[in-house]
């Protein structure tokens, strides 16, 4: 029942992106005593950094969207239910183009 209401949907996709965020920064925080003279430490690295910077950008938008959608709803009295799908993919696929200049300039990796 608490789903039909879009702030509802909102909040949980915002709950979900800090889970995700969570289990990444635990991923990060194990590589700190990891053997770094291994070849694979640096795809690992690069992996982890790109998921760290992508999540952080995912909670972030998300939280602008439920800023934003409440601002309208209660401020403007305007029911945005019908941009929904453009609240969850700009969540998802602008922290993928942000995360990726990095990656493509080659930055990500050891410090």
């Amino acid at each position: 029942k608490l789903y039909k209401m879009l702030v509802y949907r909102l909040t949980l996709y915002q709950v979900l992106s800090a889970l995700v965020l969570a289990s990444v920064s635990v991923m990060q925080e194990m590589l700190i005593n990891y053997d770094d003279s291994s070849n694979i430490y640096g795809r690992i690295c690069i992996a982890i950094g790109f998921l760290v910077l992508y999540t952080e950008w995912m909670k972030l938008l998300f939280t602008m969207w439920v800023t934003f959608h409440l601002f309208c709803f209660a401020v403007l009295h305007k029911n945005l239910k019908k941009l929904e799908v453009l609240y969850v993919v700009t969540s998802l696929l602008v922290p993928a183009l942000i995360a990726a200049v990095p990656l493509v300039s080659h930055t990500y990796g050891l410090s």
